[in-house]
């Protein structure tokens, strides 16, 4: 089997450096960052003929606080591109994702300032050339994405262990987008206490409800994946309890998932 290639990404205060070319088949992403809140790197093949103010667009709508504006986006970003993940990382704890390249127009983007009102969004254009098998193993463990009767549900398959391989899969219908967001938590953090908190955002405001009862600065994990999408993330995540969120919005009303039960309690060995 051939080697599976490394791809640097590099964030710090003033600007991106990643890679404007890789040949399709299975990739390993390696991202870094030197400026907090900045250098989470995400990763999407655009559909043909989408360039990226269209895409821009699109995913900047599905983060705002208009909920009309959330629906229309959501729809609108199903058919322009395939969020194909990244990784959510701080100047100590660099993190690596796989992906599973085909052939055509790819972009990497930093999240916080592609998905911002205003400011000078940093990207970089991605062509994947070629055609190759994708092959590889699964991980130990899987967090998964299902659609319920009750609303969106992680499941975890398999026992996660700090420092190994772990993987996420979107298991939900189109146009649904799933993110999984690793927090710190202590052990009398409960899943009640979770949903006591979630309860309190508010539908159309972006404000944050005061007192997090997990380590919101801490948080670690996977960046949006599409539909039908997956990726295997190695993290710098100590064994311990984690809250995994998922802080995107419903794709029919608008409102956020963590409040539907989009959430759940793990713990990495």
């Amino acid at each position: 089997m051939p080697e599976v290639p490394t791809l640097l990404l590099t964030s710090t205060e003033t600007g991106l450096e990643a890679p404007s070319s890789a040949p399709a088949g299975r990739a390993v992403f390696r991202s870094v960052t030197t400026a907090e809140g900045q250098g989470w790197i995400g990763l999407a093949r655009l559909e043909p003929g989408v360039g990226w103010p269209e895409f821009r667009e699109r995913l900047a709508a599905t983060v705002s606080d208009d909920q009309d504006r959330i629906i229309e986006g959501m729809a609108g970003l199903d058919r322009a591109a395939h969020l194909l993940g990244g990784a959510v990382v701080h100047p100590d704890k660099p993190a690596e994702f796989t992906a599973d390249l085909v052939e055509g127009d790819h972009v990497l983007f930093d999240y916080p300032s592609t998905a911002a009102a205003g400011g000078t969004p940093r990207y970089q254009l991605l062509d994947v050339t070629g055609s190759a098998p994708v092959e590889g193993g699964a991980p130990q463990a899987t967090i998964r994405s299902v659609l319920t009767s009750a609303g969106p549900r992680f499941e975890l398959a398999g026992s996660p262990v700090a420092g190994a391989p772990l993987g996420f899969e979107n298991a939900m219908p189109r146009p649904y987008l799933f993110e999984a967001v690793l927090f710190p938590i202590a052990d009398d953090v409960t899943e009640d206490v979770l949903a006591a908190y979630f309860a309190q955002f508010v539908d159309g405001s972006g404000e944050w409800p005061p007192d997090p009862p997990f380590g919101l600065a801490e948080g670690t994990g996977c960046l949006p994946l599409s539909a039908g999408h997956s990726s295997v993330l190695t993290l710098a995540a100590p064994a311990g309890r984690y809250l995994v969120a998922d802080w995107l919005k419903d794709p029919n009303d608008g409102v956020r998932l963590v409040k539907r039960g989009h959430f759940s309690v793990i713990e990495l060995s």
